[in-house]
């Protein structure tokens, strides 16, 4: 056996070897890979199933304020804004003649 032929057959391993190993690394990264993607699926979906039902009880909690505030606001609010406001206006009204008299008497008497 010369120094050639053992230089060709150490070569012709290495190649193989090579070959070998490049093949399961690509098997194992396409492995990994799957598993991965898997996972974050699982995962998604773990992070997804308690918010699912809280933003749904949000939603309806949301809702029922939006409705109290309304009805508390037409039964209540406006109503007390109605009759505050018309107070106000008889008030001011009633200032205004008041007002008048007494700058019309005063200027009578001088």
């Amino acid at each position: 056996m010369s120094l050639e032929n053992l230089r060709d057959i150490v070569v012709i391993v290495y190649g193989i070897m090579g070959i070998v190993l490049m093949l399961g690394l690509c098997i194992a990264a396409f492995g990994l890979w799957f598993a991965i993607r898997a996972l974050s699926g699982a995962v998604q979906e773990l992070i997804k199933d308690p918010i699912r039902p809280t933003l749904v009880e949000v939603r309806k909690t949301a809702e029922n304020v939006r409705g109290s505030t309304e009805f508390v606001a037409d039964t209540a609010v406006h109503p007390l804004i109605r009759v505050v406001s018309i107070t106000r206006g008889f008030r001011r009204g009633i200032a205004s003649v008041a007002g008048l008299r007494s700058r019309v008497g005063g200027n009578r008497d001088k």
